[in-house]
């Protein structure tokens, strides 16, 4: 279950860094078909499945805010760098 977590959190990462939140919803939707199929094959269980497809999901949502944040304090360096003030000769 910790490389599933892991992996949704960098695909969100990855999402964050490219996409729209909106983005999300059929990640998600594609996600949860996934996994509790995978549960049930790994006897996991319904329940286990279930669970391990809410923190997967929680996780890719912590992932896109992660790339999300990364992305607009990129753009926040490279605008501060491209656009500086000029320094101020003393005269």
């Amino acid at each position: 279950m910790t490389e599933l977590l892991i992996f949704s959190f960098l695909a969100g990462a990855v999402l964050g860094q490219r996409f729209r939140v909106l983005m999300l919803l059929p990640v998600t939707f594609v996600l949860v078909l996934t996994v509790l199929p995978v549960g049930l094959m790994t006897s996991l269980g319904l329940l286990g499945g279930l669970k391990a497809a809410a923190f997967a999901a929680i996780a890719l949502q912590a992932g896109y805010l992660f790339g999300s944040g990364a992305r607009f304090a990129l753009a926040a360096t490279r605008a501060a760098r491209v656009f500086a003030r000029p320094a101020k000769a003393a005269r």
